[in-house]
């Protein structure tokens, strides 16, 4: 087995300049302390590496084929250390997210998009989840982001190391199938809705949208009818067009469901709110998070500033 890094890397310069004299120059040692260790690699291998002439330098067979396989690896290996020395900490290349699946859908495709602009060998792994599971993974560390539906009590919910940067809040929508009589108001009094039948959240994985589906319903003075809990947010996008049922949505929420027959209707004298928050430990960025919570910070300016159009700038 080859021990001598060194050898190997004088054979690579040698073989690129095939010339004995600008190989050492560029090795910084002497004409014949190359020679000597090319010898040395020769003898080890028991093969000819290079023809030696007064005048030039060719390589074997052998040495051609052993040139062409070695590169690469060494290529990876300097850059790597490269990489190490000028950030002073490891490179990291993988990201790990988990997301709710409102957020999966827009923000994370955005935010990994971005990031292939800067990292082109960029891996990771996305776990769509609930809010709460979510912080619990980046709480642990073993997710480095998490995307959640903020929660209503968020200084007691997230709380140190974890740290939030939370995006633009959307209002509270009636969600209804576009078969439905009151699809074509621009608004309705939710108290006019209160004979309806609602498809509620679960209040351990979705405590923010179930919360606010029952302070609403409360403070148009019923308490709401339900037929289920819980479902996913296409799950329950199918049983509202199916007009099992109507429900309470923030309004990013519903604009993922434009292939759907449901229809999005104001909530007149009603300003409730929901948004996108993404959570982080403050113990544990790592290099490829620094660079994503960057991309996010820009992302959120931006949709302040245009809050109306924020579902096509996923695609810039």
């Amino acid at each position: 087995m080859i021990t001598n890094y060194l050898s190997l890397r004088y054979f690579l310069e040698l073989a690129h300049c095939l010339n004995f004299s600008q190989a050492a120059q560029k090795l910084h040692i002497s004409q014949p302390g190359l020679s000597q260790q090319i010898s040395a690699l020769e003898r080890e291998l028991g093969i000819q590496l290079v023809y030696r002439s007064t005048r030039n330098v060719t390589l074997t067979e052998e040495g051609e084929y052993l040139y062409r396989h070695l590169l690469p690896s060494f290529e990876n290996i300097e850059g790597t250390i490269g990489e190490l020395k000028a950030k002073g900490a490891v490179p990291q290349s993988i990201i790990r997210i988990a997301t709710v699946p409102s957020a999966a859908s827009n923000m994370v495709p955005y935010l990994i998009k971005k990031l292939r602009e800067k990292h082109s060998n960029i891996e990771f792994y996305i776990k769509e989840t609930t809010s709460a599971n979510g912080i619990e993974l980046v709480e642990k560390s073993e997710y480095h982001l998490a995307f959640v539906r903020t929660p209503i009590d968020i200084k007691q919910s997230i709380q140190k190391p974890l740290q939030w940067m939370e995006f633009y809040r959307y209002p509270l929508q009636v969600a209804l199938s576009a078969d439905h009589p009151a699809a074509g108001q621009p608004y309705v009094e939710l108290q006019d809705m209160k004979h309806e039948t609602y498809l509620h959240y679960d209040p351990k994985h979705s405590p923010s949208l179930y919360y606010l589906l029952e302070h609403a319903c409360l403070t148009a003075g019923f308490i709401p009818k339900t037929i289920g809990a819980g479902p996913e947010i296409l799950t329950m996008a199918n049983l509202i067009a199916s007009d099992i049922g109507i429900t309470l949505m923030p309004q990013d929420m519903l604009q993922l469901l434009g292939t759907y027959k449901v229809k999005g209707v104001s909530i007149k004298n009603m300003s409730l709110y929901s948004s996108i928050s993404v959570v982080w430990n403050a113990m544990h960025v790592p290099l490829i998070a620094d660079d994503a919570l960057r991309v996010l910070e820009e992302f959120k300016q931006y949709v302040q500033l245009n809050p109306l159009t924020d579902e096509r700038i996923y695609n810039l």
